[in-house]
């Protein structure tokens, strides 16, 4: 992914909230019911957000709007790139009737906010950011033979921190050292938190060992299913509140850490009912930084300077998403001000 198109990505997202109706009215979407699931056809996505071409090759669709924007969708996947990210549905794109169609569950709660995220509802101004280091204590996380993922992610939060308060952030840290804290407890320091966003930093680990790549979760939509279990549920947790702040965040922030994450595979943005993200008040998304199990990646994850790249790159993708969505932004600190402050222990406050 180049660093062309990610900046792509952003100001066609803002020449849309230019071009663009702050609501879409029913009627302005052709809706299809199919199998009880309400679809909505590319003709009306394409007319919506103005896309100049959609053009059809065997299974894909390919939306263009010049040398800006690309979508591609394939009939029968569960996924959609967007300028070469790669996101999971809640539903596959299906052909019905010989019209291509994507569920409107989808449209609202990813394509939206992701093409429009100016224009998502009641999003709150943040100043502060609580950064969650994945396990710790007794429970080491995945393991290699270089290292635990507890300490890894620790020392990706560190990092994390350091480039966040340059940047004029405040930090606040789930746990800043090795200890032990509990899931229930790190939403509940979360959400005592205000004007903040949430993100959970860990390294991944499976049965396959030829598994790797770093993917981005943000918490699964009420009725979509989750790529960690696949399952649909209708429920709707805390976390659900802030659907379209959530995958906003998740794509920006998964958009430049690929691109500093040189020669690491895209396993994409992805949804999941993950126990730390379901009862969040807050913006949160949980970032995977690579395979323990895999030798290339686990060699990788034990690399300073690529935990460094990763932390840089989570920064830059919060810096983002504060841009896209409008809200003011803090000021970044000169190298005249003092270095960072040292960020409180979120999970021990009162």
């Amino acid at each position: 992914m180049t660093p062309f198109l990610i900046r792509r990505l952003f100001v066609f997202a803002a020449l849309l909230a230019l071009v663009s109706p702050a609501h879409a009215e029913p009627t302005e979407w052709e809706i299809i019911k199919y199998k009880e699931v309400e679809h909505v056809t590319a003709e009306s996505v394409k007319r919506f957000y103005r896309f100049e071409s959609m053009e059809r090759l065997e299974s894909q669709l390919f939306f263009r709007q010049g040398t800006n924007m690309l979508m591609t969708w394939v009939v029968g996947s569960d996924s959609i790139r967007i300028n070469s990210i790669k996101f999971s549905l809640s539903y596959p794109v299906i052909e019905h009737q010989g019209r291509v169609l994507v569920s409107r569950l989808d449209l609202q709660k990813l394509l939206d906010p992701v093409l429009r995220p100016s224009y998502i509802k009641n999003i709150k101004p943040f100043d502060t950011v609580i950064l969650d280091a994945g396990h710790g204590g007794h429970d080491s996380g995945a393991r290699s033979s270089r290292g635990s993922e507890k300490d890894y992610a620790l020392d990706t939060v560190q990092r994390l921190s350091v480039e966040l308060q340059q940047l004029g952030y405040k930090v606040r840290m789930i746990r800043s050292a090795d200890s032990f804290v509990g899931l229930s407890e790190r939403v509940d320091a979360a959400n005592k938190i205000d004007a903040a966003i949430f993100v959970s930093v860990h390294f991944n680990s499976g049965p396959n060992k030829n598994a790797d790549g770093i993917e981005t979760f943000a918490l699964a939509p009420a009725g979509g299913s989750s790529d960690f279990d696949g399952s649909v549920t209708v429920t709707s947790f805390s976390g659900n509140n802030r659907d379209g702040e959530n995958i906003a965040l998740a794509t920006a922030v998964h958009a430049m850490v690929m691109q500093g994450a040189s020669g690491m595979t895209d396993r994409g943005v992805k949804r999941a009912r993950y126990n730390v993200l379901r009862g969040i008040n807050k913006p949160a998304i949980l970032v995977e930084g690579g395979f323990m199990s895999n030798a290339a990646d686990a060699l990788k994850v034990d690399s300073v300077e690529y935990r460094a790249a990763l932390a840089k790159g989570i920064a830059q993708g919060i810096r983002n998403f504060n841009r896209a969505t409008g809200a003011p932004l803090p000021e970044a600190k000169t190298e005249a001000d003092q270095k960072p402050d040292q960020a409180p222990d979120a999970a021990s406050a009162k």
